[in-house]
């Protein structure tokens, strides 16, 4: 059965494209480590990450390998994965600077279990799994400004029957976003792990001297990383309108970041409109992950992306008028990447600096219900959001 564009983003984003040209001696590379950095926000709820650091504190921390990728609670994210060829898996260490706040030094360890993949089941799997309902109308429109341009919105249809899509009209083709970071298994060694949980200080900094040793690593695998490729600041995104009225979305500059983009969701009963400030088409929530530095440049140029200078957006007021409320708005901020290359190993780093506004009543955001007294209603839309955004 064909399988419809919108639910295979997740899946195209887990495609390899080269990034670099690769010299012949990448054949001898020993160890490649990936460092994954990033702040979350949610304005407007500054009290919930706060608690959540007192709750981790008190279980002993609730940290887990991937959430640099998607984090959930605002805060500051830190993944480390190690991949060492000559022992896969082997413990290691890695001495860190005191302003990270962490000790002096953290534990990569091999995960007890293979780590949840980046994209959930239901996509990754073209939709199998998903509940059973629908028909789903789909509104996409995208463009910031105060009219909806010509031609918007593309609608179409999905209905899921014995577990598979079936849609119609207009789709949307989601945009290919290759991913160069690693998908953990039992031969990486990473941080957060089952043996440390501890979240990162929100007064945290990787500015500093690092140093990686174990079993099969080189000797002189140490590094020093500077202030374009630490935590980015907050992106502190603001709406001074109001969903029926449109939406002026207003952030702070974030000092390294490259470009921004925004994404909305709201479901209205068996509606789900979407909304992307990108001005040359489809842009969906695909792009709220890291992106490769040449990506986005060349978005930027296309206007797919905000420039680094943007520091608002309207959203048209046709877009959310009927939702009831406030939708979920989702930005990102993209910073910088960072491969530092030494004979017999290499160090990823690329950072990053994600807000949310939460929906306001009668907005319903993805996986939520509107009506929690019809369960196969609200399990059958969580199944198709999860497919739709691949989260």
């Amino acid at each position: 059965m064909h399988r419809p564009s919108s639910l295979v983003a997740s899946t195209l984003a887990l495609a390899l494209a080269a990034t670099q040209p690769v010299p012949a001696s990448a054949q001898a590379v020993q160890a490649d480590l990936y460092i994954d950095v990033a702040t979350h926000t949610m304005p407007g709820m500054g009290g919930i990450g706060a608690l959540g650091r007192m709750a981790g504190a008190m279980s002993g921390g609730n940290a887990s390998y991937g959430q640099a990728r998607h984090p959930g609670m605002p805060g500051k994210y830190l993944d480390v994965a190690l991949d060492n060829r000559r022992r896969p898996g082997a413990p290691a260490s890695q001495s860190i600077p005191d302003g990270l706040r962490l000790g002096d030094r953290i534990d990569l360890l091999a995960p007890q279990h293979k780590q949840a993949h980046a994209v959930p089941e239901s996509s990754a799997a073209g939709g199998q799994g998903l509940a059973d309902g629908g028909p789903y109308t789909i509104h996409y429109y995208w463009g910031c400004g105060e009219q909806v341009r010509a031609g918007q919105p593309a609608k179409y249809t999905l209905t899921i029957r014995n577990g598979q899509p079936i849609q119609g009209g207009r789709t949307m083709a989601p945009r290919n976003v290759p991913q160069h970071g690693v998908d953990p298994g039992p031969t990486h060694s990473l941080w957060p792990n089952q043996s440390s949980r501890k979240s990162v200080s929100a007064k945290a900094s990787l500015v500093g001297t690092h140093r990686v040793t174990g079993d099969g690593l080189p000797d002189a695998m140490q590094f020093e990383l500077g202030r374009d490729h630490d935590f980015l600041p907050e992106l502190k995104l603001e709406n001074a309108g109001s969903a029926e009225q449109g939406m002026a979305l207003r952030w702070n500059g974030v000092d390294g970041a490259r470009a921004y983009f925004i994404h909305a969701t709201a479901m209205v009963g068996n509606t789900i409109v979407m909304w992307s400030s990108s001005e040359d088409g489809y842009a969906g929530p695909e792009l709220l992950d890291f992106l490769p530095e040449q990506l986005v440049t060349q978005w930027t140029g296309k206007r797919t992306l905000l420039g680094a200078d943007a520091r608002s957006c309207q959203v048209p007021r046709e877009v959310f008028a009927g939702s009831g409320g406030a939708p979920m708005v989702q930005m990102v901020a993209y910073g910088n990447q960072r491969t530092i290359s030494q004979p017999g190993w290499r160090v990823h780093v690329r950072n990053k600096s994600t807000a949310m506004l939460m929906p306001s009543a009668g907005a319903i955001a993805p996986g939520a219900s509107q009506d929690a007294a019809k369960p196969t209603a609200r399990d059958a839309a969580k199944g198709v959001l999860r497919g739709l955004f691949g989260r």
